[in-house]
C-alpha cells in the first residue's frame, strides 16, 4: 500500500522550546513505526519501554528524553493535560484554506507556541487553557486535545517565543468554533436539561453550548457576553448580536443552567467591620504621590494629537527610575509595563529615547524595570492579555495606550454597559495583582471648555465615573500649553496645573492663566 505521507523526521531543536515546557516533567520519546503502509508515532520511555498517555509514571524529564535521543532514531514528545492543550494542523501543504487561516490565527494570538510537524507537511501548536466541552476532538485536518494524547515536538518554531506560554483561552476557542464546532453541536445541545433560549437552528445551539461551558467554568456574565459577541461577529451574525435581548438572555439562562444565580455570582461574602478595621489600619500607599494609590485605576484623557502618549511614556520612565513626573508629582520606583497598540516598536523606541535623553536617563537606568509590548499588528483580546498579566511576575504600574483599541468586537464606547464591562476587567486586574493601571483615552469631539473633567472623555459617562483617578488635559489659548484637571476618589482635591509642551516632554507652566481654555474657532489647532 502506498504511503500517503513521508516518514516523519525524528530530528528536533532544543533552543527554541519554551522554558516552562522544558520544566514540566511530561516528556517522552517516540519512534516511527510503519503499520499497513502508514507511519505511526509510538511513545516510549527513554529506557525503550512503552510510555502511556494516562500514566504519568511512564513520563520523564525533558533532558532525560533529549539525552536518550542522541545517536538514536527517535524524537521527543510532550504529554497533554493539566491545562496543556495541543492543536494539530495537518496537510497544510495541500489545504490552502486552513494554511491561510493558521497564519492569521498566529498573528491574532502571538503567545501560542507553534512549530512545524515532523513530517514537515503540517504544524503543531501548544496552548495553555482548556478545550471547550462542546468541541469535537477532530474534524478534517484539525485535531484538538487536552488529555490522553502527546504531541511530537520538533522545536522548529514559527517565531522567537518567550520563556512562558501564556494562557490563551481565546486561541483555543478560535480553533474550536471555526473548525470543530459542527460535529459537536448535537451533543452540546443535549448536554443540559433545557434547549437554547431562542430559535436559530445550529448556530443558536452552538451559542448556547459556548455559554453553558463558560458558565460552568465560573466566567462572569459580562465575560461570557463578550465571548459570545466575538463568536457571532466572526460568523457574520452582527445583526442578531445587536438585538437587545438575545445575548443577555442567553447568558442569563446559561448561568442559571449551571447552578449560578442570574449574575453568575457565588453567595455574597460579607466582612465584620471590626475585622475590616483591624486588617486595614492605614490607607493604601501611593505610587504617584497625591494622585494614584497602589491597586487603583487611573484614566488620562486628552484631545487628539495632544501628545498624551509622550505624557504616559514620561510617567513610565518616572516610575521605573523613581523620579518626579513632569517636574511635579513624586513617584515611587517600581516595575512598569507599557502596552501600546498604536505605535510600532521603532517609533516607541524613538520617542522613549528622546524623552530619556532630555531627562538624562540611560538604558541601564531602566533595565529590568521598564518593559513594553506593542500590539499594533496583533488582534489579541483584552481578556487574554489580562489573564496573562495575572499570572506573570507582578508590575507596579501597567499602562494601556490607547483604550479605544481594547474595545471588543460589537462593543460601543458610547454604551455605558459596554464601557462598564470593559473597565471592570481593568479594575479586577488592579485588585488581583495590586498594581496601578493607567488607561489613555481621547476627549469627545467639539469644545471641552464648558465640560466637567469627568465628562470630557469620549463616549459613555461610565468611563470618568468608574476610575479612582482622572487626569483631563484641556488645550489652552496659548499654543503648546495645556491645563490639567484632577479628580481623585481616595485623595484630597488638587487644583488644576498648567503644563507646557516642548518636545519631547511636558513641564510646569506656573504663569499660565488656567481659565483661558481653548475654544474652537479662536485659533487653528492641528488635529
Amino acid at each position: 500500500m502506498a504511503q500517503d505521507k513521508p516518514r516523519p523526521n525524528t530530528g528536533f531543536e532544543v533552543e527554541t522550546i519554551p522554558q516552562d515546557m522544558v520544566d514540566a516533567d511530561r516528556w517522552v520519546n517516540w519512534i516511527a513505526v510503519n503499520r499497513d503502509g502508514k507511519w505511526t508515532k509510538v511513545p516510549i520511555q527513554p529506557s525503550g519501554k512503552p510510555a502511556k498517555s494516562n500514566d504519568p509514571a511512564t513520563w520523564s524529564t525533558f533532558w532525560e528524553c533529549v539525552e536518550a535521543a542522541k545517536g538514536a532514531d527517535m524524537g521527543i514528545g510532550f504529554m497533554l493535560g493539566d491545562g496543556w492543550v495541543g492543536v494539530d494542523f495537518d496537510r497544510l501543504d495541500l489545504d490552502t484554506e486552513l494554511a491561510g487561516w493558521v497564519n492569521g490565527w498566529l498573528e491574532r494570538h502571538p503567545s501560542v507556541y507553534y512549530e512545524t510537524s515532523p513530517s514537515k507537511t503540517g504544524g503543531h501548536a501548544i496552548v495553555r487553557g482548556a478545550k471547550p466541552a462542546w468541541a469535537a476532538n477532530r474534524k478534517g485536518n484539525v485535531e484538538l486535545y487536552d488529555s490522553v494524547r502527546f504531541l511530537c515536538v520538533t522545536g522548529w518554531a514559527h517565531r522567537q517565543y518567550q520563556a512562558k506560554i501564556d494562557v490563551e483561552e481565546a486561541a483555543i476557542y478560535d480553533v474550536a468554533s471555526r473548525w470543530l464546532e459542527e460535529d459537536a453541536r448535537t451533543p452540546a445541545k443535549a448536554s443540559g436539561p433545557s434547549n437554547p433560549p431562542s430559535g436559530g437552528g445550529d448556530a443558536s445551539a452552538a451559542d448556547w453550548a459556548l455559554c453553558v461551558d463558560l458558565a460552568a467554568r465560573g466566567f462572569r456574565a459580562e465575560e461570557i457576553e463578550g465571548r459570545l459577541r466575538e463568536k457571532m461577529a466572526r460568523e457574520g451574525r452582527e445583526e442578531k448580536a445587536a438585538r437587545h435581548d438575545y445575548i443577555p438572555r442567553t447568558v442569563r439562562k446559561a448561568l442559571a443552567e449551571g447552578g449560578a444565580d442570574a449574575e453568575g455570582e457565588q453567595p455574597l461574602e460579607t466582612a465584620d467591620m471590626a475585622e475590616l478595621l483591624a486588617a486595614h489600619p492605614v490607607q493604601t500607599p501611593y505610587l504617584v504621590h497625591g494622585l494614584l494609590r497602589r491597586g487603583e485605576i487611573m484614566g488620562i484623557v486628552a484631545p487628539p494629537k495632544a501628545r498624551k502618549s509622550f505624557l504616559v511614556s514620561d510617567l513610565a520612565l518616572s516610575c521605573a527610575t523613581g523620579t518626579e513626573w513632569h517636574g511635579h508629582f513624586g513617584v515611587e520606583k517600581g516595575r512598569v509595563l507599557l502596552i501600546d497598540n498604536e505605535l510600532t516598536d521603532n517609533e516607541l523606541a524613538v520617542r522613549s529615547r528622546a524623552i530619556m535623553g532630555t531627562r538624562g536617563i540611560t538604558a541601564d537606568d531602566v533595565r529590568g524595570a521598564l518593559y513594553t509590548r506593542t500590539l499594533r499588528n496583533s488582534d489579541r483580546g483584552v481578556d487574554s492579555i489580562i489573564r496573562s498579566l495575572e499570572k506573570s511576575p507582578p508590575f507596579d504600574l501597567i499602562i494601556f495606550d490607547a483604550l479605544y483599541m481594547f474595545l471588543e468586537k460589537g462593543m460601543d464606547e458610547n454604551s455605558n454597559a459596554d464601557m462598564t464591562c470593559l473597565l471592570r476587567k481593568f479594575r479586577r486586574l488592579a485588585a488581583r495583582t495590586g498594581c496601578c493601571v493607567a488607561l489613555v483615552h481621547h476627549t469627545a469631539k467639539g469644545s471641552q471648555a464648558n465640560k466637567d473633567p469627568i465628562d470630557a472623555g469620549s463616549g459613555a459617562g461610565a468611563f470618568g465615573r468608574a476610575l479612582d483617578t482622572l487626569v483631563t488635559l484641556y488645550r489652552h489659548e496659548e499654543d503648546d500649553y495645556f491645563v490639567a484637571h484632577y479628580r481623585q476618589r481616595s485623595s484630597a482635591p488638587r487644583p488644576p496645573l498648567g503644563l507646557h509642551w516642548r518636545y519631547p516632554c511636558f513641564t510646569d507652566a506656573l504663569h499660565l492663566d488656567l481659565d483661558a481654555i481653548y475654544v474652537p474657532g479662536k485659533r487653528k489647532v492641528e488635529d
